[in-house]
């Protein structure tokens, strides 16, 4: 089971509660941070969508439809988590990009 950043930050958009309770079902994760909400990115239209950047200490979450906020995932295995998401049945309203950012080694 990961452990959620600081002791009660739940904090989280409607779109990022259904992701985040799926994520609680993968193995891997180690810690799910939630960041700030930013509802000037709100979507005018109902599709959801998820862009995941792959990092050094797992990935971040890019969560968007209804405001957006960003979740932090620290887990060794990421890209078995984008596939796990994508192929998950609670999740199949959303549509998936992929993407890196980690520091040239």
């Amino acid at each position: 089971m990961s452990r959620n950043r600081g002791h009660r930050h739940t904090t989280k958009t409607e779109t990022a509660k259904e992701v985040v309770t799926v994520l609680k079902r993968f193995p891997d994760i180690k810690m799910i941070a939630p960041g700030e909400i930013d509802p000037k990115n709100r979507s005018t239209c109902s599709r959801k969508f998820i862009t995941m950047v792959h990092t050094t200490a797992g990935c971040e979450l890019i969560i968007s439809g209804q405001g957006s906020q960003k979740i932090s995932v620290h887990t060794n295995n990421s890209s078995g988590l984008f596939t796990f998401l994508k192929n998950h049945k609670k999740l199949r309203g959303f549509e998936f990009k992929e993407r890196e950012r980690k520091p040239e080694v």
